[in-house]
């Protein structure tokens, strides 16, 4: 019995297969009109950028590696949020750090990458401090080789910017740096100890009938420091007054001196302050010209804080 309800299962099953071929038959699939559409894969996007170009090394190593937070964000110099920051920052911009040597001037010099602290940062384990190689979001691992050698082709190339253009070596105005106060035996008198208040931005102090020496550390990116000009100091009673008729005026000329250890020149004058009358402070001011310039540099200047011109000036004892 149950071979023969096997048998009619297995009978049924056939025709129904059967059944199903002819209906197929009989109703051929609708063509799918999607069939013809032509999915084809877009083109990988080609990089047309020439990876040693300014444009290419900001795009894949300043930004991912170096503007990032706490870093060279905007917060210091070289600032590499963007491209003309980073640019500005870099090409023929003047160090903050140096190394013991004293060995550059610039981050980037178009056409010489051993002078460019940016290249000597990147290859070089400690510049300053031990493990102190760019970047530092891998501290002790140095760049993949293939970047550093991207920037040293940048370099080498001229540093061009990102228009292609070589830059030019710039003329910038001296820069009045410093200066220090002291006794005729260069013993320093102006520092905060010697200040009104104890406040290193206040005048120091002097006696009456005193001589002493004003030194002014100067640098200029195209005149060395005995080829300036004019070189001449002037005091007066007012801050921002330093005319021919301002209260207390008069002015200084100042020679250059060579630090006999080092070789480095200074500009310095010397004042006796029975110039002026007890009881009074005198604000001074630098000035000096690069020869490249119509106008003399001053410093400090009008637009600067007060603390600024403070620090530039002292107060005669009665």
């Amino acid at each position: 019995m149950k071979n023969k309800v096997l048998f009619i299962s297995i009978g049924f099953a056939l025709l129904a297969v059967m059944q199903m071929g002819c209906w197929k038959e009989l109703n051929p699939k609708p063509e799918n009109p999607y069939d013809q559409v032509d999915y084809h894969t877009p083109p990988t996007p080609v990089d047309t950028l020439d990876p040693n170009s300014f444009v290419s090394i900001h795009r894949d190593i300043l930004v991912p590696k170096c503007a990032q937070p706490g870093c060279h964000d905007g917060v210091f110099e070289p600032d590499f949020r963007s491209l003309e920051s980073s640019y500005a920052t870099l090409v023929y911009a003047h160090i903050t750090k140096n190394n013991a040597d004293s060995s550059f001037a610039f981050r980037v010099i178009p056409f010489d990458k051993n002078k460019s602290v940016l290249y000597e940062r990147i290859t070089n384990c400690c510049f300053v401090n031990q493990n102190d190689r760019m970047p530092q979001d891998n501290i002790g691992v140095p760049m993949e080789s293939d970047k550093i050698d991207r920037i040293a082709a940048w370099i080498m190339g001229g540093a061009k910017d990102m228009f292609g253009n070589i830059p030019q070596f710039p003329n910038s105005e001296p820069n009045i740096q410093y200066y220090i106060a002291t006794d005729p035996q260069f013993n320093t008198i102006s520092n905060t100890n010697n200040r009104i208040d104890s406040i290193y931005y206040n005048p120091f102090i002097v006696p009456s009938n005193y001589t002493m020496n004003l030194i002014f550390v100067v640098s200029d990116d195209s005149t060395s420091v005995d080829q300036l000009t004019y070189n001449k100091v002037k005091m007066s009673f007012e801050a921002d007054n330093f005319s021919s008729s301002a209260p207390g005026y008069k002015e200084f000329q100042a020679f250059v001196i060579t630090n006999p250890t080092n070789g480095d020149k200074y500009l310095m004058a010397t004042i006796n302050t029975n110039q002026f009358a007890s009881g009074n402070i005198v604000y001074f001011r630098f000035y000096t010209n690069d020869g490249d310039h119509v106008g003399n540099t001053e410093f400090p200047y009008n637009s600067l804080d007060l603390p600024y011109k403070t620090f530039f000036s002292f107060y005669i004892q009665p």
